[in-house]
């Protein structure tokens, strides 16, 4: 095509596929100010492409040329002609708005290890040392395996079962857990060198590997050496690579000989395909060709470790997981296509296998390939007689879906109170209705609801069509009836509407808190008129599995915050879910609900930081907490879980608080003066970036001390008043845009006149 060897159209292409190339195509996202000075190279690249020769450069200047003197293309131009000025303007204000992008980390990713460590009052020698348990050949799948149920207990809620590092808490941390399927990992590391960090941690990182947020713990304080050698063990079984050797002769272990390295992730690189290659191929077929054996090795090696070798829901894992494993052998499956009380089919059964089940501990498992998922699928079967004493359910009819209106909200709305969805998922959907202490599952475990206004959380789905179908199934083994007798498919519509209007489809996460400069006193309540006008910034909050106790099934998994500053002081606005509102009397042995926010108590050089957990004797921490069972919030320091303490001259001398709680959210009001004092207690500097940390107990959950919910360092930033450079320098440049159009039209028509004259 003729437009195809036109320079101009060329360079268009380029320019657009650069900029899309540098924009979403590389992980993490290149900064703003990268990015300019990305496009910048490429334009001058493609300038000099174009002018390499004179006929080139007219090539590229004639359809610029025709476009300015052609009578014809009069539409094209005038379109031009506005539309130049509003990008320019645009771009203006982007560069002279405030922007606040977390400053840059650069860190060691595999730091030289010491010569030496100290092990539970040993010293080991790191340099030469290889794993002993590789020499006994007689129990090493005995060691593999054993190293696999500790890992399932220990390391899978970071590391993920993928050993990808996308566990179930993997999002709350910075940096995040190792993906031990990447090439640039295990396979490149000795043993030895494994050894040190699993016993160490990041608190045995050295200096150039800083900064303290790392949240691999020390596990000497836990595992035997033994039992890390195991571990190790499994590491490089079950990603299917060896380790390298001191030896120059590298020598292949046994698990090498025996097991050669399976081809498929999670043991190598992804290459499974997330949904059928043959959409028309029946599920029949799939059973007839499933290979039942390489199903139970699937199974065997991916999932028994939470689901039990006999499917009863009882592997090794079992006991840290809420909610539990599912038991295969009775049958009952949560998530269907097909009525209440029927088995679902083997797509369902494959959808969540791919898929996983959002906010548990059931992964997604879309890298292992679909020969592998389906055999897998038929393999579960066999645990429950259901599969073969009755039919699979047929599939519901979705009825014709009810676009998203006013009307239809207003509608789900009242299907919601009619139906008494409320005494289960609460008034306003954040799962703390008046039911909630009493629900439990058909094995008699405490059931939660689920939270409507998290809806990167739903089982199943998200789409008001996913929740359509669930309304119509429910959810086998739970308190979640269906509803297909209750209502029709329009108001099933209605409802599933209004429940997608309750929450977004993410949680939309930050990593810098943009606290805005307030010209007035600051907020003396939660409910300030000024905090409608401040945009929040979500962090994620995991459960603090590090130290004992641990916690596993946290509640409180998110806070939104809010900041303002005056010339004076500082005011946060922090607003959590919490289901229950836990206020203990004196004397009364239920837990309070508490929170915390967390920053370093002494001025720091770089990028270092307290370690993330209260930090330590070196760097402590400081932090300003509020409990439900006090009247005022406190200011403490801290050098570590257990060891904070308040600071001289009672709480509430600096720091001041007040909280609301409605419908199942509290929403906690901290302020404090700017300055800083003598005692620890840190100031905050305009334009300064400073680290923040949460942390969160639901008394409601038995959470108190070191079990709580916790979160990585962040950034609280505070902004410079409002300039009015955002508001000038716009127009300004849209309006010097025209005069360079005006220019260069009156410019290129005088040429051409002159031509034809």
């Amino acid at each position: 095509m003729r437009i195809l060897r036109s320079k101009f159209f060329q360079v268009l292409v380029v320019i657009l596929a650069s900029f899309l190339a540098f924009r979403f195509g590389i992980q993490p996202p290149v900064p703003r100010s990268v990015l300019t000075l990305y496009m910048a190279i490429v334009l001058v690249a493609v300038l000099v492409y174009a002018s390499s020769d004179s006929d080139s450069w007219g090539a590229f200047l004639r359809p610029i040329r025709s476009t300015i003197v052609d009578d014809s293309k009069r539409p094209l131009r005038l379109a031009l002609f506005v539309l130049f000025p509003v990008l320019i303007g645009y771009y203006a204000y982007t560069q002279a708005a405030a922007r606040v992008e977390a400053p840059p980390e650069l860190r060691a990713v595999h730091p030289a290890p010491p010569a030496s460590i100290s092990f539970r009052g040993k010293t080991i020698d790191i340099q030469g040392l290889d794993n002993p348990l590789r020499k006994d050949t007689v129990n090493l799948q005995k060691h593999v395996r054993e190293g696999g149920e500790i890992y399932s207990k220990n390391c899978v809620y970071c590391h993920g079962d993928n050993l990808d590092g996308k566990g179930h808490f993997a999002h709350g941390f910075n940096p995040q857990p190792a993906d031990f399927t990447d090439p640039g990992t295990i396979a490149m590391l000795q043993e030895s060198y494994l050894f040190w960090r699993i016993a160490k941690g990041g608190p045995g990182l050295p200096k150039e590997s800083t900064p303290w947020n790392s949240a691999m713990p020390a596990w000497e304080d836990r595992l035997s050496d033994e039992e890390i050698w195991k571990v190790i063990l499994y590491l490089y079984e079950a990603v299917g690579v060896q380790p390298r050797r001191w030896e120059a002769a590298v020598q292949q272990h046994p698990l090498a000989s025996r097991h050669p390295a399976p081809r498929t992730p999670p043991y190598g690189r992804p290459g499974g395909s997330p949904v059928p290659s043959h959409p028309a191929l029946a599920s029949e077929a799939w059973a007839q060709e499933a290979d039942l054996e390489l199903g139970k090795q699937v199974y065997e090696k991916r999932c028994a470790f939470c689901h039990g070798v006999d499917g009863k829901g009882d592997g090794a894992a079992a006991t840290f997981l809420d909610p539990r494993p599912r038991d295969f052998t009775r049958g009952l499956f949560k998530i269907r296509s097909t009525p209440s009380g029927t088995l679902p089919t083997d797509d369902d059964l494959f959808t969540i296998i791919t898929e996983g089940m959002p906010g548990t501990s059931m992964p997604a498992w879309k890298t292992l390939p679909e020969r592998e998922r389906r055999a897998v699928v038929q393999y579960i079967k066999g645990f429950s007689d259901r599969f073969k004493n009755e039919g699979v359910g047929t599939p519901i009819q979705v009825g014709k879906e009810v676009g998203f209106s006013k009307e239809s909200l207003d509608k789900g709305h009242q299907l919601y109170q009619d139906l008494e969805c409320f005494t289960c998922h609460g008034k306003e959907g954040r799962a703390d209705g008046p039911s909630l202490p009493t629900l439990k599952d058909d094995w008699g475990n405490k059931s939660r609801p689920a939270d409507l206004t998290k809806r990167w959380n739903y089982r199943g789905g998200s789409s008001a069509k996913a929740i359509y179908t669930r309304f119509n199934t429910g959810i086998a083994g739970t308190p979640m009836p269906s509803y297909a007798d209750s209502i029709d498919p329009e108001q099933s519509w209605h409802l599933s509407n209004y429940v997608v209007s309750l929450g977004p489809e993410g949680p939309n996460y930050g990593t810098v808190l943009a606290a805005r400069f307030a010209r007035r006193e600051l907020p003396a309540t939660p409910d300030d008129p000024l905090w409608e006008q401040v945009a929040p910034t979500n962090f994620p909050l995991v459960g603090q599995v590090l130290v004992d106790p641990r916690n596993f099934t946290p509640s409180i998994d998110m806070v939104s915050v809010k900041a303002v500053y005056n010339e004076k002081g500082i005011a946060f606005l922090i607003s959590w879910d919490d289901p229950t509102l836990s206020k203990p009397a004196p004397g009364d042995r239920a837990l309070a609900d508490s929170l915390a926010i967390q920053f370093p108590a002494k001025p720091l050089e770089g990028s270092e930081r307290p370690y993330f957990l209260m930090g330590d004797s070196r760097q402590p921490a400081y932090l300003i907490r509020w409990r439900s069972d006090a009247e005022r919030v406190e200011e403490l320091t801290a050098t570590g879980l257990g060891r904070a303490q308040e600071q001289p001259g009672g709480a509430g001398t600096r720091a001041s608080g007040a909280v609301v709680y409605h419908e199942g959210q509290y929403r906690l009001l901290v302020t404090r003066p700017l300055a800083s004092t003598p005692n620890g207690a840190p100031g905050f500097e305009r334009g300064r970036f400073m680290p923040i940390a949460f942390l969160a107990w639901d008394g409601g959950n038995g959470e108190s001390g070191n079990k709580m919910s916790i979160s990585a360092w962040y950034y609280l930033f505070l902004q410079e008043p409002t300039s009015t450079k955002s508001y000038v320098y716009p127009p300004l440049a849209a309006m010097l845009t025209v005069g360079v159009e005006l220019l260069i039209v009156r410019g290129v028509r005088r040429r051409q006149g002159a031509r034809e004259g």
